[in-house]
């Protein structure tokens, strides 16, 4: 319902938070659905397996017209046979060792999807903030469209009164020009990464999303332990070992003997002998008995099965190791990287207020005639440069976490 709901907002682009982004891409997006998908195999798999450990119950009825001149009179002219088997196993370690195998794979599966929805969660983030620092992006190009209308008419102004040259007025109204085509490239790029946060959600209804662009408050302890135990990549390694392990077992299974219980009732018509003649009639019977089967020498097939399985969990291992020294390296590089750009951005704060008052005494001397052009074209284009740095500080800051928070299995 909820989702239904929010496809009905999206018709009339009503805002759209970070959380319902994250629960769109969750229902949506095609990997999740997937990696669901391939749960509800595992499952089934679970009750094919399941099925080896009740008992096996067959019908089967053959039916065959001879010709007169080819059989002996020892064969009825039309032969049937009729038989309903049933079969138990009573000890076969290999059904029991598949059982296990398939629950672990149920495990495994189930650690991909959180591995997928966590990664998901992270690269639907990812993309919310560039929408949203492209949003300001975009108002900070029309803020400053509307600088150089401005002014381009009090330079015109001027022009037409002969107190400025005309290359001033030429230098004007480029710089407005070039201001509209910011402002359209921005828009563009806006548009583009709407785009991909649409794809990523799975939908192609116009949506807005509701916020804005601000640092995000994060503090984690011991972000390593955490890491490797919370770790949806590792996790999913993890499992994986576990059902090599019982794939190895799997395997071994074929060095113990295999004991069912098997029956059978027939039902199938002859040629027998009465008074003297033969007469066709009608036999009925059941037999049932035990099955033993031990297999004493295959040609050292069964330990090279079990040796390829054990190479499989040993390649597990050795990736597991590999990948938990990565996952640290890569850890420790981000959270020095948002130390950095924490630090960079109180710089560029600073730097950002420090153009707001050159820009506006840049600006008001330029309207007493106190002030160069130059001047003032230097102080709006670092005020703008200022103010774009600013932003894309908070933007890199806000992706970093994501990405952080994505190695933690945040």
């Amino acid at each position: 319902m909820r989702f239904l709901l929010l496809l009905f907002l999206f018709a009339f682009s009503y805002p759209l938070t970070l959380e319902e982004a994250v629960q769109i891409a969750l229902e949506k997006n095609i990997e999740s659905i997937k990696s669901e998908l391939d749960l509800f195999k595992v499952e089934e798999r679970i009750k094919e397996v399941r099925g080896s450990i009740l008992p096996t119950v067959t019908l089967s009825a053959r039916f065959t017209r001879w010709d007169p001149n080819y059989i002996s009179s020892f064969v009825p002219e039309n032969k049937y046979f009729i038989t309903l088997s049933l079969s138990q196993p009573i000890f076969d370690k290999s059904v029991w060792d598949a059982l296990e195998l398939a629950k672990r794979s149920r495990e495994l599966q189930e650690a991909v999807i959180e591995d997928v929805k966590v990664s998901l969660k992270a690269e639907v983030e990812k993309l919310y903030w560039a929408v949203l620092f492209k949003r300001e992006v975009v108002k900070e190009k029309e803020e400053s469209l509307r600088y150089w209308e401005d002014y381009f008419r009090l330079v015109e102004e001027k022009y037409r009164e002969g107190i400025v040259p005309k290359y001033e007025f030429l230098r004007a109204r480029a710089q407005l020009r070039q201001a509209r085509a910011d402002l359209i490239r921005a828009r563009s790029d806006y548009r583009t990464s709407l785009n991909s946060l649409k794809n990523l959600l799975g939908i192609n209804e116009d949506l807005e999303p509701e916020g804005e662009l601000k640092k995000l408050s994060f503090k984690v302890e011991n972000p390593q332990k955490l890491l490797l135990e919370r770790n949806t990549a590792l996790i999913v390694l993890e499992k994986t070992l576990r059902v090599r392990r019982e794939s190895v077992d799997l395997k071994r299974a074929d060095y113990y003997p295999k004991l069912s219980f098997f029956a059978n009732y027939n039902v199938e018509n002859i040629m027998d002998f009465r008074n003297g003649r033969l007469v066709e009639d009608t036999r009925k019977g059941y037999n049932f008995g035990l099955s033993l089967d031990f297999t004493i020498f295959d040609g050292q097939k069964r330990g090279a099965r079990v040796m390829q399985e054990r190479l499989e969990e040993l390649k597990v291992r050795e990736e597991i190791d590999f990948k938990r020294r990565e996952l640290l390296n890569r850890l420790d590089s981000l959270l020095s990287q948002l130390k950095a750009l924490e630090e960079e951005l109180l710089a560029r704060e600073d730097t950002l207020l420090a153009s707001v008052e050159s820009l506006k005494n840049a600006t008001e001397r330029y309207r007493e005639g106190v002030g160069s052009q130059v001047e003032l074209l230097e102080a709006r284009r670092s005020y703008e440069e200022a103010r774009l740095l600013y932003l894309e500080s908070i933007y890199s800051y806000n992706t970093t976490v994501a990405d952080i928070k994505r190695l933690l299995g945040l």
